[in-house]
């Protein structure tokens, strides 16, 4: 019996545990991350719009930050037990996820032709109208 209540107590406690920083997390995902994802975008639109290329450091901040979403997303609904940044690692991007971008990049530029200058058109010259002279009558 002792053994029993010994192990209904250890899983109360876990579960305790477990609904406190799932709230802790939930917070964190309705307060904190949107702020970085605004701070991000924001950040990746001037870069687009100065330089005309994305920052591949703010591409792989991006990337981690979704997957630490993931992350976070799984342990509130019970998907896993791993318990999200800062209890583990923070995540980091996923080089694929990095090359599928650079790739359809690459594919872009290669997939559009270099149009010939249009043909110009050739002016005619319009010759003068010939109007009749007039004598002049001596």
């Amino acid at each position: 019996m002792s053994e029993k209540l010994d192990s209904i107590i250890d899983n109360l406690k876990q579960s305790w545990i477990r609904i406190i920083l799932m709230v802790v997390f939930a917070v964190v995902l309705y307060l904190a991350i949107p702020l970085v994802l605004l701070v991000l975008m924001i950040a990746q639109v001037l870069f687009v719009l100065i330089t005309g290329e994305s920052n591949a450091n703010l591409r792989s901040l991006g990337a981690a930050l979704s997957t630490y979403i993931f992350q976070i997303v799984q342990f509130m609904s019970y998907v896993t037990d791993v318990k999200p940044f800062p209890f583990s690692d923070f995540p980091k991007a996923e080089n694929d996820d990095l090359n599928v971008s650079n790739e359809i990049k690459q594919n872009k530029k290669s997939t559009v032709t270099n149009k010939k200058p249009a043909a110009k058109k050739v002016a005619k010259k319009k010759t003068a109208s010939r109007n009749p002279t007039t004598k002049k009558s001596e």
